[in-house]
């Protein structure tokens, strides 16, 4: 395990030890599994490879949830805080920081959602909700009321309302990317420290694996190769999606 605040991982079987210590003992180890297991040096390169695509991912969601906060705040008059992430915290960290803001957005969207449906009559705030009415239509709703709902003074902050919390797609692409994001923090890699900052490869996969053997190498393999293949078209549907609900803004 690694403990973050006290700079120091604990190795499997060994007592505390430093940086320094922790990377002689597992490049001790991997010497030894290299002679046993001949593959290890390719798995270890996949491993390192994969584990960068997943902080890739994370980086353009950090992105594309920042351009969401600056339209909110600039049209929507909302006053959510640009996120940043943490190069000194665990995976799992970044994501949850992901997740709060997602959240902290999905917050906004709901409140007004809710001030609608207490100053609407109930047929017209049905048809708000209804995917096949179109924006037009929703539009021309959201004007008759918008002086009586904050965040909703304005055509582009309708329209905002409008691509964000009644869109069918982009509703469930806020979700998948909250469920991936949870995933991705209670993987194998969520937990180590330091895992945004490149450190060194083989002391990376010291504090993942502990004692490297093929089997083990594998398992991360498997894991990381599920992670990546679901992260990164979901991050890139997230982006596309966002961006793409920015640049429609009327």
């Amino acid at each position: 395990g690694c403990c973050p605040r006290s700079g120091v991982i604990l190795c499997p079987g060994e007592r505390l030890v430093s940086f320094p210590q922790a990377q002689r003992a597992a490049l001790s180890r991997m010497s030894w599994s290299d002679i046993l297991y001949p593959d290890n040096p390719a798995r270890r390169e996949k491993v390192a490879r994969l584990h960068q695509e997943v902080i890739n991912c994370i980086e353009l969601n950090f992105d594309t949830t920042n351009e969401l906060i600056g339209a909110l705040n600039e049209h929507c008059r909302c006053r959510l805080h640009p996120i940043k992430m943490n190069m000194n915290g665990t995976i799992r960290e970044n994501c949850d920081k992901l997740l709060a803001a997602i959240k902290s957005i999905q917050d906004i969207l709901q409140t007004i959602d809710a001030r609608l449906k207490s100053n609407l009559e109930p047929d017209l705030y049905r048809k708000l909700h209804d995917f096949q009415e179109p924006d037009a239509k929703k539009m021309q709703i959201l004007r008759s009321v918008a002086t009586m709902v904050s965040g909703l003074t304005g055509t582009v902050a309708m329209g905002i309302f409008i691509k964000l919390a009644l869109s069918q797609v982009v509703s469930i692409v806020l979700s998948q990317t909250t469920m991936i994001l949870a995933k991705v923090g209670a993987s194998v890699i969520g937990a180590v420290a330091g895992m945004l900052l490149g450190l060194g490869v083989d002391l990376v996969l010291s504090a993942i694996l502990g004692a490297i053997e093929r089997d083990r190498l594998e398992t991360a393999i498997q894991e990381l190769n599920a992670l990546v293949s679901e992260f990164k078209p979901a991050s890139k549907e997230y982006n596309k999606t966002i961006m793409k609900t920015i640049c429609m803004l009327p």
